[in-house]
């Protein structure tokens, strides 16, 4: 059975996730690109899944970094 790029990218985030869920984006593209999802770039791809994933920039370190989580189920 084939694994969709929604369920790696489910994965990814899961492997990922530390504080709330949270899971640094970098760490994510490099599961991602391990798993040969191909993507042009990182957050493009991910707002494809915004019904699933939400994405939060920390500005106050430099460069910014973002993080995403998966949507908390209602």
């Amino acid at each position: 059975m084939e694994t969709s790029d929604k369920d790696v990218l489910m994965e990814a985030i899961t492997d990922c996730a530390k504080t709330e869920g949270w899971a640094n984006l970098a760490e994510v593209g490099v599961i991602l690109r391990e798993k040969n999802i191909k993507y042009g770039k990182l957050s493009k791809f991910i707002l494809n899944f915004s019904d699933i994933v939400e994405i939060r920039i920390d500005d106050s370190r430099q460069p910014p970094v973002a993080y995403a989580r998966l949507v908390p189920a209602p």
